[in-house]
């Protein structure tokens, strides 16, 4: 299905095919060369990028700028220990500086061990959890470098289609656009597809919209997002805060 057969299905109003799509040729020409860099990064640097960091570290671009390329977004709630920690008790932000206490025998540690999901049984400030996190994610700095800057004051936009085995969602922030289409082959297994910028993450809450907020010094960007692998049919279902 081409972006703009998604477009179609989604019920997006014609007059706005045009803008959809040069956003999605805008992040067709971003992403040039940025799953080998991704690659690279995960598979010949990730003891590097540990092995760069300290206990209290948080990210890999405020300590190392040189090797800020291969580091996760620059976003509070992504961080080189996880992506999971702690709100704020109003969940209005993402703290920092959680998961400090280095005493195995600790609550704080335990607890910290409990939510590694990555690397169970071990700490995620600790070196070999930090080695397979980054294994996992380095390199999305330069997505995000390569991404669209978006205002969430400016709102956002969601269209939903479905027809047969096709589901398609189409995303819109400050002229941003994501395109998601998924093909069931049989049961729940799918092909999926993401095209443009990764708005549904920013905007990924169960409870509130915004999930993403950028470490100080840095733009809030959706990261550009070209792929097609296998995985589960996309579901449709709206989040809490849609049906308010």
């Amino acid at each position: 299905m081409t972006p703009q057969q998604a477009l179609q299905l989604a019920g997006l109003p014609e007059a706005r095919h045009a803008e959809a799509l040069a956003s999605i040729a805008r992040a067709k020409a971003a992403k040039r060369g940025l799953l080998a860099h991704k690659l690279k990064a995960r598979w010949l640097h990730a003891g590097d990028i540990a092995d760069a960091l300290a206990w209290a570290d948080e990210r890999l671009c405020t300590v190392r700028p040189d090797m800020a390329r291969w580091d996760i977004a620059p976003m509070l709630n992504v961080t080189a220990h996880g992506d999971n920690g702690p709100w704020a008790p109003d969940g209005s932000r993402p703290l920092s500086g959680y998961w400090l206490d280095a005493d195995p025998q600790s609550a704080e540690y335990l607890a910290a061990v409990e939510a590694n999901y990555w690397l169970p049984g071990t700490h995620p400030r600790s070196k070999a959890s930090r080695k397979a996190w980054y294994r996992r994610n380095a390199g999305e700095y330069e997505a995000w470098a390569r991404g669209a800057a978006i205002d969430p004051a400016n709102g956002f936009e969601i269209w939903r289609g479905e027809r047969g085995r096709t589901r398609v969602i189409v995303w819109q922030c400050s002229g941003a656009w994501l395109v998601k289409t998924s093909f069931r082959l049989v049961g729940d297994l799918a092909i999926n597809t993401r095209r443009g910028y990764e708005i549904d993450n920013v905007f990924s809450g169960d409870y509130t919209p915004q999930m993403w907020f950028p470490v100080p010094g840095y733009e809030l960007k959706a990261p550009v997002t070209w792929s097609t692998v296998p995985g589960r049919w996309m579901s449709l279902t709206r989040k809490r805060w849609e049906k308010q």
